[in-house]
């Protein structure tokens, strides 16, 4: 029954000091809605989301150092396949997997002859594996069992549409580079902060010798070297540290054999997918963490202390009001829950605004608010090339049992911010309250 009044007061209250309840839920919303936002850029390059759903197993090598002996100079690139099959792909305990990728652009057209330029990335048969993919229509081609002379691609919906105009377009042929393939499969788009998993055309890696010859080309040898990024899915995250160390174990078991001319070191080491993210930028996943932490108190907080102070001054102007209730037997409970009642109603106002500002900036803002994080994106090399690619689906990173939580922590912080200043006020004498009357 109380709790009903206490509303019915709280809404007479709120539109009595429009201005006042205004500023109160526009900043209680916009807090929400930088940090939600903040923290879905996160949630878009660091948790299991599609199509890589598998992100806290994963293990990246991304990089590797060759170094002549005796001699101080080395290359560093990307890894070959023959490394990926020497020292990487080899049964290991708490390895689930292993699949190597290599990305490349170039010019996708139909039977018609109309063209793109689009994404494509070569990959192997665990790479359907490793990443789970919506297909929206037919299914991921297999290399085992494939005809080199006639392979399959998978495409995403948006190329199907560009370059058929619509996205039902299983069994149609399509060129890449002047090789004609058949479509076996259309997935959802992925977004480009899917590191390792984008593309706009994925094609079987058939001669995987072919996919290392310009780093053969341009080191004037045959080498370790070459344009494969290797990913392992582990069993849990708990068995990260025994891989590493076996794949560390054979390569210095090589370094130390006889006749080595060129040893073997991991450039960037054996990355997770967040310390991944971070490895070219001079920035730590550890240090940005903590950034982001500092950043998420101070938008929390600064608006928690402006509205303490708000409520410290309206619960003054309304010292007669106060005055009168306990003249009358209000109890002082009565009055806190009244002034409860009124910042829990706005708070939950400023939440659901802040739940339609969230949308609307990553909706309208999704570049700008991707580049918050000073991460590499491979593929993101070829998108001055390519047709445009989706930074990132709100649907697919916006957690709303998050949102929830954090409106959870604003109410507390916000019934912390009203209560302290009402008690002092309401604990006065009555006399003082109504001697407040003018």
């Amino acid at each position: 029954m109380k709790l009903g009044m206490y509303i019915r007061e709280s809404w007479y209250s709120l539109r009595k000091d429009r201005v006042y309840s205004a500023v109160y839920i526009i900043g209680t919303g916009l807090s929400l809605a930088l940090v939600m936002a903040w923290l879905t850029v996160q949630s878009m390059h660091f948790d299991n989301s599609y199509p890589e759903v598998n992100r806290d197993r994963m293990l990246v090598i991304p990089a590797l150092l060759e170094a002549n002996v005796g001699e101080n100079w080395n290359s560093s690139s990307m890894s070959s396949w023959k490394f990926v099959e020497r020292f990487v792909d080899v049964p290991t305990e708490g390895m689930e997997t292993v699949t190597a990728f290599a990305f490349s652009s170039g010019t996708a057209s139909n039977d018609r002859g109309e063209s793109m330029t689009a994404v494509a990335e070569w990959v192997d048969d665990e790479f359907w594996y490793v990443f789970e993919f919506d297909f929206t229509g037919g299914r991921a081609f297999s290399i085992g069992n494939m005809n080199q002379a006639a392979p399959e691609a998978v495409v995403s919906e948006s190329v199907a549409k560009w370059l058929f105009g619509h996205a039902d377009v299983v069994g149609e042929n399509l060129y890449f580079d002047g090789t004609e393939y058949s479509i076996s499969g259309v997935v959802r788009d992925a977004p480009v902060t899917a590191s390792f998993a984008f593309s706009q055309i994925w094609l079987p890696d058939l001669d995987r010798g072919d996919r290392d010859a310009s780093v053969r080309s341009w080191l004037g040898r045959d080498s370790w070297l070459g344009e494969y990024v290797a990913v392992v899915l582990a069993e849990d995250r708990s068995c990260f540290s025994d891989i590493r160390k076996a794949i560390e174990d054979r390569l210095e078991r090589y370094n130390n054999s006889d006749g080595v001319e060129y040893t073997l070191e991991l450039y960037k080491g054996i990355l997770t997918v967040k310390e991944s993210a971070f490895m070219w930028s001079g920035m730590t996943s550890a240090s940005y963490t903590w950034l982001g932490i500092g950043i998420m108190i101070f938008i929390l907080l600064v608006p928690m202390i402006n509205l303490s102070g708000m409520v410290g001054s309206r619960m003054e102007t309304r010292m007669s009001e106060f005055g009168v209730r306990k003249s009358f037997g209000a109890w002082r409970g009565d009055i806190l829950g009244q002034v409860v009642g009124e910042n829990l109603l706005m708070t939950v106002l400023g939440g659901l605004l802040g739940l339609l500002l969230s949308w609307l900036l990553l909706s309208v803002f999704p570049e700008q608010f991707n580049s918050i994080i000073p991460a590499e994106n491979m593929a993101m090399t070829f998108a001055d090339d390519v047709i445009e690619a989706s930074v990132f689906s709100v649907r697919d990173f916006f957690k709303l049992k998050l949102y929830v939580l954090l409106l959870l922590v604003v109410l507390a912080l916000n019934l912390i911010s009203a209560i302290l200043p009402a008690v002092k006020v309401i604990r006065r004498p009555i006399t003082d309250s109504l001697n407040a009357i003018k």
